[in-house]
């Protein structure tokens, strides 16, 4: 059976995936009048004009399942996505390394997605420091995943997240600190100050579900144990950049 034809199919890229009629039909290698008639035979509503047209000129990217854990991963630390519509949304991050933010940028675009204008440098008021800036266009598909994240406007942790060696190696590099000490092994520390208490310690559940010891403090802080920091830097594999190879200095 043609996929058009599959109710929950249609549903998903037309309404979730945010696909065109015209683009599911070149999918499926018919016309777009087709997709029109199988829309209205399953019930599924068409878009207003307005929303057809903004989607028609949107950007678009086919973001793969490596991409959303990198996402994820960069937006359980510092990683932002704006959004300045109620069709498209866009990923911001701030570092005080240059290198990084054009790591990121040469992550995102190959995945497929693009940045805006130019890395901006500026100082950070609060610090002091330069900082620099990247901004991607502005795309539906991370709409998708802004809306998992800030289901109410504020900044969660998505309940059907994977901690993946990608997403928790992309955490680490933004909100992650290497803790030394003149006696013993040292630890680590994910600040985890802007979640709730509630999504921190369901954060701690999915770490040692993993195997990986871990508790919270006072100030809402992730503490992995002496006794896993070794296992927990292993499993998320090498730093990428080398502005953040101290944080493997084990």
């Amino acid at each position: 059976m043609h996929q058009y034809k599959n109710k929950e199919w249609l549903y998903n890229k037309y309404i979730n995936e945010k696909y065109t009629q015209e683009s599911i039909g070149k999918l499926c290698n018919v016309c777009q009048d087709t997709i029109w008639k199988w829309l209205h035979k399953h019930n599924i509503h068409s878009r207003s004009f307005s929303e057809a047209n903004h989607l028609a000129m949107a950007n678009h990217c086919n973001l793969s399942c490596e991409a959303i854990e990198w996402i994820n991963g960069e937006l359980l630390g510092d990683g932002s996505i704006q959004s300045q519509s109620k069709y498209s949304a866009r990923f911001t991050y701030g570092s005080k390394y240059k290198e990084y933010i054009e790591y990121v940028r040469d992550t995102l675009m190959s995945f497929g997605i693009e940045q805006a204008g130019k890395i901006n440098k500026r100082k950070d008021k609060k610090l002091g420091n330069i900082c620099y800036y990247y901004c991607s266009r502005c795309y539906p598909e991370l709409l998708l995943i802004r809306n998992k994240w800030y289901p109410e406007g504020k900044k969660i942790i998505p309940r059907d997240i994977k901690l993946t060696s990608l997403v928790l190696r992309q955490h680490y590099i933004g909100d992650g600190c290497l803790n030394h000490t003149k006696y013993g092994k040292p630890s680590i520390k994910l600040c985890t100050y802007g979640y709730s208490i509630i999504d921190v310690e369901y954060f701690i559940k999915e770490l040692i579900k993993l195997g990986i010891k871990t508790t919270r403090n006072i100030q809402n802080v992730v503490y992995i144990s002496t006794y896993s920091t070794k296992e927990f830097l292993e499993y998320i594999g090498e730093c990428p950049v080398k502005c953040y190879k101290y944080k493997w200095a084990y």
